[in-house]
């Protein structure tokens, strides 16, 4: 379901007439079969986030935003990339380093839900419109998608607040409504960035076990960023998932 060939990325930081590089990954191999939960662990800094966001498209493996430098050898200026990346990504069969456009947001919208750690919830819409909204997207009548949103809802045991707007929820009861929106349209595959690091213990495994309920229930392929191990394992200290692939830090500042 998940494949990332050959991924490479180095940030070019820019200091004057000179400029170091950071190597982020280099030749990145990973892949998640259909139905795998999977978890992303590594120190702060490794690009755990940084992968997520180029699985999901929101951000770019290609070069990117060019600056000019001074060649210390010639004398003479250069453009450069800020980033420099390569690779492949492949999601459901689609080489999606290559969508581009409504293209792109179709296939998004269509086989990916994503859950952040700050919900991102539109604080002037009710829990049942946030929920909804992403269906509307899609072109789905108001009545369909409020008609889904509700069941999602009463589904993460929300029913109640669907008129709610999200300033007089609680984290959990917020990052639940972000559940629920992230699944209005059926997604194949659900990214998840740091899911639960804003929330208290409890809520912590709460939010885990609606997870793990929604692999085993609904199939859902899950991939998600977390610095929270502990919470991953039982009391028996038995992976509660499928696997974890853990990412090193990033290679130190090479002067160039």
């Amino acid at each position: 379901m998940i494949t990332v060939n050959n991924l490479n990325r180095t940030y070019n930081i820019v200091e004057g007439r000179t400029f170091k590089k950071q190597v982020l990954y280099k030749n990145l191999n990973l892949s998640v079969k259909q139905g795998e939960f999977v978890a992303v662990v590594g120190p702060s800094g490794c690009g755990k986030s940084t992968l997520l966001n180029m699985i999901g498209m929101l951000d770019s493996v290609k070069d990117r935003d060019y600056v000019t430098v001074i060649n210390e050898t010639s004398d003479k200026k250069e453009s450069i990339p800020t980033v420099e990346g390569n690779g492949q990504i492949i999601l459901n069969n689609q080489d999606v380093t290559e969508l581009k456009g409504n293209t792109k947001s179709e296939f998004i919208n269509k086989n990916i839900g994503f859950i952040f750690q700050f919900h991102h919830l539109i604080p002037e819409l009710t829990a049942l419109q946030n929920v909804a909204l992403p269906m509307r997207i899609r072109g789905k009548s108001k009545k369909e998608a409020n008609k889904n949103a509700q069941q999602l809802l009463e589904e993460m045991e929300l029913g109640e607040y669907q008129s709610k707007k999200p300033a007089v929820l609680s984290g959990g009861e917020k990052q639940r409504v972000a559940i629920a929106r992230s699944l209005i349209n059926h997604p194949k595959i659900l990214l998840a960035d740091e899911p639960t690091g804003s929330l208290h213990p409890k809520m912590k495994q709460d939010i885990l076990e609606r997870f793990l309920k929604l692999n085993s229930d609904k199939n859902i392929t899950i991939l998600m960023v977390t610095h929270d191990i502990d919470s991953l394992y039982d009391d028996n200290k038995q992976l509660k998932i499928d696997r974890l692939i853990s990412l090193s830090k990033a290679e130190e500042e090479i002067d160039t």
